[in-house]
């Protein structure tokens, strides 16, 4: 296998922590809302209408915010009041302000890669808050190129190797998200590394298919350095 162009790596939740922010916000909305419907049932609720929603406000907390509005509307019959509302909008604020908190071996991921690769950071949401994490984070020396895009798909990974003038069969992307980082980026032409992390989101949950080609599990991110030194002997 000759040299990558490009190793690409997803952020939330392959970098940083993210889900857990937002499966606190889930639980404690249900709490919230158990006068009315079981704690858990309340919970499956602002979940199913966060999917739902996807497709009009996209990823990230302030489409979570809203969709919790939007769910506490609807189980209170239009009823939920001001106040109520007014804590949910505080649960968002606190979601946007939390600190980066980064996962294991990240960093000496990164030092161990950057030097002899064109390393690019590719993570989808809200542009201002992943703007502002990946500033938080202290890590954007280490990216040739930070691309925030809207969805992960073949054509979005097509597009971003081109323009950082690689060549998408050279082109490798690590991820915790089977759904968005690893199968399109094979689907694209490219190598997928799925780097598991404990908490999935259900909208991101997508099995692989059996005997996929170009593709590699790691137990963690350290493992993205041994796949990615695979490829440097001469083609």
């Amino acid at each position: 296998m000759s040299k990558l162009d490009l190793v690409c790596f997803d952020a939330d939740d392959t970098l940083w922590h993210n889900l857990i922010h937002f499966d606190a916000a889930e639980k404690a909305f249900g709490e919230m809302f158990s006068n009315i419907l079981p704690a858990h049932e309340a919970t499956a609720k602002v979940m199913q209408m966060e999917t739902k929603n996807l497709g009009l406000y996209g990823f990230g907390v302030k489409s979570f915010t809203l969709s919790m509005i939007e769910t506490a509307i609807e189980i209170t019959g239009g009823q939920v009041d001001a106040a109520t509302i007014s804590k949910l909008i505080a649960m968002g604020r606190d979601m946007l302000d939390h600190e980066i908190e980064l996962l294991p071996h990240v960093e000496d991921t990164l030092k161990a890669l950057h030097a002899d690769h064109k390393l690019l950071l590719i993570t989808k949401g809200d542009l201002h808050h992943q703007e502002r994490k990946v500033l938080a984070s202290g890590l954007a020396h280490y990216f040739d190129g930070v691309e925030i895009v809207s969805d992960k798909k073949a054509a979005t990974y097509q597009k971003i190797c081109k323009r950082y003038d690689g060549t998408v069969d050279k082109t490798l992307m690590a991820g915790n998200s089977i759904k968005s980082d690893v199968l399109p980026m094979i689907h694209a032409g490219g190598y997928g590394v799925y780097v598991p992390f404990e908490i999935l989101w259900g909208h991101e949950h997508e099995d692989v298919p059996a005997h996929t080609p170009r593709y590699f599990e790691v137990e963690d991110l350290r493992g993205v350095v041994d796949v990615v030194r695979r490829f440097n002997t001469s083609a």
